[in-house]
């Protein structure tokens, strides 16, 4: 083939990137030990150049990690181990700086070769049970009570396993087998990815992916600098402030200046708090990621994801602050601040791309509960539950009800959580009183209970210790343009309220309690059309009385129809 690609053979071999990294993220899911993968989906699967430029995502991805890939394998490519790569050898790490900013993302690369010679990589990243430290809290004051810091090391040389790396590994984490089972799949699914484009390289006569490469990343990063020429040139600011936070009695404050100019976006943390001695700490990573994914989202969302689009983006936060944490700094739950920065730089933005604002989120941050044990035979059980409440308002659209919103994960079934640990369900419904009530309506959250059932009392060993993270830390879920905010969260064990992000001890017959707050609203509720207002109270999202306090009607005889009190 000619050095010159066509558009027609530019499509094609673009598609096979993409069919190979799906294949590879396939390969995970259906390989893996955990509900983590198989159905939370908290991962991400991508293929890079020989230069360390990411060329393509697979489809089904975690979002927060879109913007931590491309620096993720140019940190690998820098280090002494990934500068003399042998067909298969695997690197590995999880180190928060390098990677994905907490300890339990465990990341592993690929090199993939033609005649010789490194022509990609491949890299996997995947949240696991856990590795190590506390449970569930984010009270940790620094990374050493978090779990096992794995450095850049190579988890197989030349095709053979590290046992050394491996058994260090299994000695230090609880679920050793699962956590292990999940690694090898992440390598399968590198090495599915790899076998895939070196077919796709050998029928297309490519011995160098540069070109392919030049073209995906150049138009996506030309189609990015479009679309935010389209905004208005200048600067404008924002900030949040943050309170109880566990264990921590000072705010802590978020700030944002944006500039646009030139076809470049730059945001500004400066003035943002320093970083603190709980587990709520974000590295750079992280930020950039949830700075430049909801930017995508809301200027050109159909922009395909690789480096190319993070080019115009600019991101500076102080070193060692909450935003820019140095180490040793805890980061565990760093998704409790990450998740905000969406909302910070919506508000930030506000009146310059006023139609694609979204009111207050209860989905934001994501909610994730831990529970950990021991059987009475001294095996131990370990699972993982997410609980998702309501999204803000649009302009001209409802919130959606119970989504995790920025994070985009999956939802584990309550079947899947139950079978990993002696936990029982006795309600997981929507929470319709949680929605913020406006012109357009605010999506529900859910009220969930959980009980440790009296039969799993010769079962266990000990307490179930239960670790639920949430909360905005004081941050009001606002409506816009006369919205109303949205119902409060609630937390409790046996009636007692209970702080989020610490841990608990469950015994058989204990119930705990969840109301996960659902979306604000967006417009004067007084606003909104009649027939949707029915539908609100024939769904049970709107009392009778919340209609009349709320959205200004009365109803007449007939109980399915409402008008307006004036």
């Amino acid at each position: 083939m000619s050095d010159a690609l066509s558009p027609i053979q530019i499509e094609i071999l673009w598609k096979r990137l993409i069919s190979a990294i799906d294949e590879a993220a396939a390969t995970l899911v259906r390989v893996s030990f955990s509900s983590v993968i198989r159905d939370f989906h908290d991962y991400a699967c991508a293929i890079f150049d020989a230069d360390g430029r990411m060329l393509a995502q697979n489809t089904r991805s975690t979002p927060g990690l879109l913007g931590i890939l491309p620096y993720t394998m140019l940190n690998f490519l820098e280090h002494p181990l990934g500068r003399d790569l042998q067909p298969g050898d695997v690197l590995i790490t999880n180190d928060p700086w390098l990677a994905s900013g907490h300890l339990i993302d465990i990341t592993v690369a690929t090199p993939v070769f033609r005649k010789g010679k490194i022509v990609a990589y491949m890299l996997c990243i995947v949240h696991h049970l856990n590795v190590g430290g506390r449970v569930g809290t984010l009270l940790s004051r620094d990374i050493y009570e978090e779990g096992l810091k794995i450095p850049i090391l190579k988890l197989f040389h030349a095709g053979e396993p590290d046992e050394d790396v491996f058994n260090f590994m299994r000695a230090n984490i609880r679920e050793a087998d699962r956590v292990v089972g999940d690694l090898r799949a992440q390598v399968a699914a590198n090495a599915t990815a790899g076998a895939k484009l070196a077919d796709m390289m050998a029928q297309a006569n490519l011995d160098t992916l540069k070109n392919l490469a030049d073209e995906i990343i150049g138009r996506s990063e030309r189609s990015m600098r479009e679309a935010l020429r389209m905004l208005p040139e200048g600067e404008s600011s924002c900030s949040a402030s943050l309170t109880n936070i566990p264990g921590y009695d000072q705010p802590v404050t978020l700030a944002l200046t944006v500039r646009v100019r030139g076809g470049e976006i730059e945001l500004d943390y400066e003035g943002t708090s320093e970083q603190i001695p709980r587990a709520v700490n974000v590295t750079l990573n992280m930020t950039r990621s949830y700075c430049g994914y909801p930017l995508k989202c809301m200027l050109a969302p159909d922009i395909p994801n690789n480096a190319g689009f993070l080019l115009p983006i600019k991101v500076k936060a102080p070193s060692g602050s909450i935003l820019n944490a140095t180490f040793p700094a805890a980061n565990w739950g760093r998704t409790l601040i990450a998740h905000m920065l969406p909302e910070l730089i919506m508000r930030a933005l506000a009146t310059v791309i006023p139609d694609k604002l979204v009111a207050g989120n209860g989905a934001t941050p994501l909610w994730y509960g831990n529970f950990e044990g021991r059987y009475s035979n001294d095996e131990s059980f370990y699972a993982v539950a997410t609980f998702n409440g309501g999204m803000g308002a649009r302009k001209t659209r409802d919130g959606v009800s119970c989504i995790t919103y920025p994070a985009n994960v999956a939802n584990i079934p309550i079947e899947v959580i139950e079978n990993d640990a002696p936990i029982l369900f006795e309600c997981k419904e929507l929470a319709p009183e949680t929605a913020g009530a406006g012109r357009q309506r605010g999506g529900a959250g859910q009220h969930v209970i959980i009980t440790v059932p009296q039969t799993a009392a010769k079962r266990l060993q000990g307490p179930v210790i239960a670790g639920v993270r949430g909360s905005r830390f004081g941050l009001p879920i606002l409506g816009i343009e006369g919205g109303l905010p949205a119902g409060p969260a609630v937390s409790t064990l046996n009636g007692v309220p209970v702080v989020l992000g610490t841990t608990q001890e469950m015994r058989p017959g204990d119930r705990l309690e969840l109301v996960i707050p659902g979306g604000a609203g967006y417009g004067d509720p007084k606003d909104r059309n009649p027939d949707d207002l029915e539908r609100d109270i024939r769904d049970g999202f709107v009392t009778r009385e919340e209609a009349v306090a709320l959205y200004g009607v009365t109803t007449d005889a007939d109980p399915s129809r409402t008008r307006s009190a004036s």
